[in-house]
């Protein structure tokens, strides 16, 4: 990744997101409580120790937890090393985004606290956040039609300003991607591993579309993965930042493509499908006559008529 020109200013709450994640037992779940409810180590120690347990009573060793985040310098500690590591990302181009980041996809928020991301690591433009936008989800082998739809439908989204959000793992997310830079527009992509650890082959399209204005996203650490366990993680997160999600029906109910897409009807988000058959709750996409229902979607929650 090349080096960021003008590194962003760091964010206190992602500081204290990180550093709470350094520390022994904390995990994502208590670390996004404890983010919810304190501004920084300063704050969260000017509080009783008996009212930051309740604040994670509940979660594995919230007593031993409790002790740590008040014995000595353990914490301050950890948020210096924080702020040196976010430093140092800031100079490979990369941003951490958290729920308190101007930047943040709000669309996040409706993700079940298990699956919700307590931090994004960003490489790019987070301009592309911005515009109406609609995640295409799909795994391969695919049938030539939903292939073919899926091209058009970005195309048709791309002609009007809207960004596609595609995966960063096969084929369909590079063809997708390399559609967007082919006409200069953004594309956001999403990684189910660290951003360090994307994998070669999808390394060139990333780039190009980042170059283009898009962004390279990951809700995991730099060097976390690739794992097959966290697929399903990087689809939630798809489909979530999005307003509208499209797609190709997987071959198996337990696709981490499946479990998106029947979160985003459970949560009532605009869903379509790739094929003439549709599950209840999501619509179908059978050709150019069914795009403008997927883009109205798409604009409506972005405050477009």
């Amino acid at each position: 990744m090349a080096a960021s020109s003008d590194p962003p200013t760091p964010d206190d709450s992602a500081t204290f997101a990180l550093a709470l994640l350094s520390l022994d037992g904390v995990g994502r779940v208590t670390a996004q409580r404890l983010t919810e409810h304190f501004d920084g180590p300063g704050d969260l120690r000017s509080y009783p120790r008996e009212q930051v347990f309740l604040r994670i009573k509940g979660v594995a060793n919230a007593e031993a937890i409790t002790e740590r985040l008040f014995e000595g310098d353990a914490l301050p500690e950890a948020r210096a090393r924080a702020e040196k590591r976010i430093g140092v990302l800031a100079e490979q181009g990369v941003r951490l985004l958290c729920p308190s980041s101007d930047d943040w996809p709000r669309g996040l928020d409706a993700l079940g606290r298990p699956h919700r991301p307590l931090l994004l690591w960003a490489h790019g433009s987070t301009d592309a956040l911005h515009p109406p936008s609609v995640a295409f989800l799909a795994r391969p082998p695919m049938d030539e039609g939903p292939f073919e739809r899926a091209q058009a439908l970005a195309g048709h989204l791309l002609a009007r300003g809207g960004v596609p959000v595609v995966g960063a793992q096969n084929g369909f997310d590079v063809a997708l991607a390399k559609r967007a830079a082919g006409q200069n527009a953004p594309a956001v992509l999403v990684a189910a591993c660290g951003l360090a650890q994307v994998p070669r082959k999808l390394r060139p399209a990333a780039s190009r579309a980042v170059r283009a204005g898009g962004l390279l996203l990951s809700p995991f650490p730099m060097q976390h993965g690739p794992f097959d366990h966290d697929d399903r993680e990087g689809a939630l997160v798809q489909a979530a930042l999005a307003r509208t999600a499209v797609f190709a029906l997987p071959e198996s109910d337990d696709a981490p493509e499946a479990r998106a897409l029947e979160w985003a009807m459970g949560a009532d988000r605009p869903a379509f499908v790739l094929d003439k058959h549709a599950p209840s709750g999501a619509r179908p996409v059978r050709g150019p006559d069914d795009f403008d229902a997927v883009l109205e979607t798409a604009t409506r929650e972005n405050g477009e008529s």
